[in-house]
């Protein structure tokens, strides 16, 4: 005996689905959703189907942004190219009408892709139209600040340090409210300064989170002085000190919201990850061409076990033991991985 497929009423199919009793009503009324079942007394029965159905109108609003007759548009078109689906994987279609199947199914595509450029051609031109109020306002500000009479006047003076305030407040807002807590107010508000100088100087959030990361990656190189040990040593320090802050936390903060942002976890591998690792990748290499580390030794390996560590250490760290041993545990984790290379003699 077959099994029943569960069934809701429209209460339940509404708090399921996250929308309201009369969304439900509405969307069957005008021909985009139809209950599964009904009772004898009339009553909708909504099946996971139906659920699944509701999540695809929602989708298509929160995403492409359609408007409900668009919706119903794209509904009807699925529907088809399900249908079609379907036919063309029976036994008894024949070639003649899989070619008409296939060629339905294309004009059913273009018609969608239609659809989905009409949508994407009204957002380009608010972007752009966005873009060049921007732009305006900007050199507004540019104007004003350039012309504004420079007298004597009471008050505070300007802030020389501003800008390397304001980085700090950045790496602080983020590392403790991440990129949804993260805006020019909050940094401002943090960095106890106005929003128009943020504004003059970053054209977005993600220009000044990036700005941030790089000002204090660049306070963060690896030395080459010849002693490779020594060198490594110095750099661990460094970057204990620096993931052991609150702002060392923005770091870690920005790899793991990597699936919330990817475009921005992109740039910031692109112009700053990537660039750091390779100049200690350089240190390493330089020291195989001296002859200080062994010929075979895996410098990515090296290297991954330096930051591994560190990176653990920050996590999993007792947090009142991670300022009074710093240095001793830089010359631990050092000496931990260059004894493990092979046939390696003291450098």
């Amino acid at each position: 005996m077959a099994a029943t497929k569960a069934t809701f009423g429209i209460g339940a199919a509404a708090a399921r689905a996250g929308v309201s009793e009369r969304a439900l009503r509405y969307y069957q009324e005008l021909g985009l959703l139809t209950p599964a079942a009904s009772t004898p007394g009339g009553m909708r029965r909504y099946s996971v189907d139906d659920l699944a159905r509701v999540a695809r109108i929602r989708q298509l609003q929160t995403l492409l942004g359609l408007n409900l007759d668009e919706i119903a548009v794209v509904l009807r078109n699925e529907d088809r190219l399900a249908q079609i689906r379907v036919a063309w994987h029976q036994q008894h279609t024949s070639d003649t009408e899989r070619l008409e199947l296939a060629a339905e199914c294309l004009q059913l595509q273009q018609e969608l892709r239609v659809t989905v450029q009409a949508k994407q051609r009204a957002i380009d031109d608010f972007l752009t139209d966005l873009d060049t109020r921007t732009a305006r306002t900007r050199d507004l500000l540019e104007q004003m600040t350039a012309s504004a009479p420079v007298r004597a006047r009471p008050g505070r003076p300007r802030d020389p340090h501003l800008e390397s305030r304001v980085l700090a407040a950045a790496l602080r807002v983020y590392a403790e409210a991440g990129w949804s807590g993260f805006s020019f107010d909050a940094v401002a508000r943090r960095a106890g300064a106005g929003k128009a100088p943020l504004y003059l100087r970053w054209q977005c959030k993600e220009d000044l989170l990036l700005a941030a990361l790089s000002a204090r990656s660049s306070g963060i190189p690896i030395r080459d002085s010849g002693n490779l040990r020594d060198d490594l040593v110095e750099y661990a320090i460094k970057l204990l000190e620096s993931k052991s802050s609150p702002e060392g936390w923005a770091f870690l903060r920005i790899h793991l919201e990597a699936s919330v942002i990817p475009v921005l976890h992109a740039r910031f591998s692109n112009e700053i990850a990537i660039p750091h690792v390779a100049g200690a990748r350089a240190v390493l290499r330089r020291a195989l061409e001296r002859g200080d580390i062994p010929a075979q030794t895996p410098v990515e390996l090296v290297l991954d076990s330096l930051y591994g560590a560190i990176v653990s250490w920050s996590v999993l760290g007792p947090p009142d033991g991670r300022t009074a041993d710093i240095d001793e545990y830089a010359r631990l984790i050092v000496d931990f991985v260059l004894d493990k290379l092979p046939d390696r003699e003291r450098v």
